[in-house]
């Protein structure tokens, strides 16, 4: 994997090796992709019954409830997760403790390695594995895998689009969290929304970071101008613009997202300052498995009222004329300057919005 110039990490042919086999591009999911696209078979409004991993998930929790089946069983669980020094790379994770480490959104393309190589050699096993990831990510494994593994367990987010982690550096560098924090949570996990804040674990744990002694502090909206250039898709790869996984037909057995748009039209009678996952059950073996989750509580929903909410349910996020401009100026101009050229200003209803959870996380 080489940096395409911009961050973004891409694959790159050594010439001094190759044979001119063609396996590599027989595995790319972009240039082979024939995977069977499956319309969601369920729709499902969510949240685990378990209150702890409710409260440590970006919205209803529901991954955590797969999770947990899956390590019942003596499976792996593969998901992305933040490192210490704020990098964000996929681990597989085998016992229920760890879990903590793959909760919350991340929103940065998350270094895969040889996480599919690992993927393959625990299914040759006969474990079960769960894979989680973006839709392209669950797209490279399964073209990877060139085979059905019927103890294979996949599930993708509904993804805006994923910056670099090099962006998110820069961002960490001018915000000056680096040495400051053990992580960072992009969602403010008491209560449901968007807003970025500082994991710091107890230094009386000695650094476990499965320790229920993580404790989260939010950023202060003026400083998180991050997350407001990624609400305006300003610093995307640029395959992100042309996804073809932003359709309704999906390639992995789940689907997650936030539940936005939750209500709108059909009452939703459940309170939902919690976090109200999004499921979509897409595959009989997911249907098989839903049926042997006691842990999660669902009611089903149209799949209109889904797509309807989720932009990304069927849509590409849109590319901004500016899009360029703005990934150069990151590498190169001051905090002060970007935030004011490209609006990136916190507004009086970023810290209500703040209020309002830390009011909720209260109830």
């Amino acid at each position: 994997m080489v940096d395409a110039g911009q961050g973004f990490a891409i694959p790159q042919i050594d010439e001094s090796v190759c044979v001119e086999c063609g396996a590599c591009m027989r595995v790319c999911h972009q240039l082979e992709n024939n995977l069977e696209r499956n319309i969601p078979a369920k729709t499902l409004a969510c949240w685990t019954k378990v209150t702890s991993d409710r409260k440590k998930s970006s919205s209803g929790g529901a991954f955590s409830v797969l999770a947990r089946k899956v390590l019942s069983q003596d499976g792996v669980v593969f998901g992305a997760t933040m490192s210490k020094e704020l990098k964000v790379h996929h681990i597989g994770i085998e016992n229920s403790e760890d879990l903590l480490r793959l909760q919350g959104s991340k929103y940065v393309q998350a270094y895969l390695g040889d996480t599919y190589v690992q993927v393959r050699n625990h299914l040759k096993n006969g474990r079960m594995v769960l894979f989680s990831g973006t839709p392209c990510q669950v797209g490279g494994l399964l073209t990877f895998l060139r085979k059905r593994f019927e103890n294979l367990i996949t599930c993708d987010m509904v993804c805006h689009g994923v910056p670099s982690q090099r962006a998110f550096d820069v961002f960490c560098e001018r915000t000056k969290l680096n040495g400051t924090c053990d992580g960072i949570s992009f969602r403010f996990t008491e209560g449901w929304g968007f807003q970025l804040a500082r994991e710091l674990i107890s230094p009386t744990k000695g650094g476990d970071f499965n320790s229920a002694c993580v404790k989260r502090k939010p950023v202060c909206p003026a400083k998180a101008w991050y997350m407001r250039a990624f609400n305006k898709s300003l610093m995307f790869n640029e395959a992100c613009y042309s996804c073809s996984y932003t359709q309704v037909g999906r390639v992995s057995d789940f689907t997650m997202a936030d539940y936005w748009g939750l209500g709108r039209k059909v009452p939703f009678i459940h309170p939902t300052y919690q976090g109200v996952s999004m499921l979509l059950v897409n595959t009989p073996k997911a249907i098989e498995m839903l049926n042997e989750l006691p842990d999660l509580y669902y009611e089903e929903r149209e799949l209109q009222e889904a797509v309807e909410g989720n932009y990304n349910l069927s849509h590409s996020s849109e590319r901004p004329d500016n899009r360029d401009v703005f990934i150069a100026d990151l590498f190169d101009m001051n905090k002060k300057d970007i935030v004011r050229k490209y609006g990136l200003q916190a507004n009086v209803r970023d810290y209500i919005r703040l209020l309002k959870q830390w009011l909720n996380s209260k109830k």
